[in-house]
């Protein structure tokens, strides 16, 4: 089902990539994304060099990252459930988010954990144990905006393309309020840097 403009939930509209670079999904339906999922190299160069090392700020430790109390990375876990949020709010009911979202997040979680140090015994402080969770809450958001045959928001797409090409986008990389909101004349979602391992 195709939605007119006008139907798409606001935050579409707020949403400028951090990184300034064109980072589009590649699947155009849900099944297809799900399928790419175990092509996906989960953490594979973290900490590694990336082209895109110029719109961000790096950390090259586990132990580099600055925890779920740090201002900037509960910014951005506050960012991302925002625009969870929207996007089940946004859906029509027929979609069937939350059992698609719970499917991706379940199979991504699967595979990625097997990638770092996760330990289920551990909580939001246990970095690669957040990761892994990350992956799965970010490739969910991806899958719901495709199942509504949504364009999914530069923010999230960049935030995608971090995880896809074997990184942790860990947070914000500077402080809320540091930065401004407002570029181009849009409020936006994701002022601020991402703070990648």
């Amino acid at each position: 089902m195709v939605f007119e403009v006008e139907q798409y939930p606001r935050f579409l509209e707020l949403s400028v990539a951090n990184i300034r670079l064109t980072r589009l999904i590649g699947a155009r339906t849900p099944e297809e994304f799900e399928r790419g999922l175990s092509q996906v190299e989960w953490f594979a160069r973290l900490g590694m060099p990336s082209q895109w090392d110029s719109g961000c700020a790096r950390i090259s430790a586990w132990g580099h990252w600055p925890g779920p109390e740090n201002a900037a990375v509960e910014a951005f876990a506050l960012a991302q459930q925002d625009m969870k949020d929207r996007i089940f709010a946004g859906a029509p009911a027929a979609a069937g988010l939350p059992a698609l979202f719970d499917r991706v997040n379940t199979q991504v979680m699967a595979q990625a954990r097997r990638c770092v140090p996760f330990d289920p015994g551990q909580d939001a402080w246990h970095a690669p144990t957040l990761c892994v969770w990350a992956a799965g809450f970010t490739a969910a958001l991806v899958a719901c905006v495709l199942a509504c045959d949504w364009p999914v928001p530069d923010d999230l797409a960049e935030v995608w393309a971090w995880f896809e090409a074997g990184h942790w986008p860990s947070g914000f990389a500077a402080e809320p309020g540091d930065l401004p909101g407002d570029r181009y004349g849009k409020r936006l979602a994701f002022p601020r840097q991402l703070l990648v391992y």
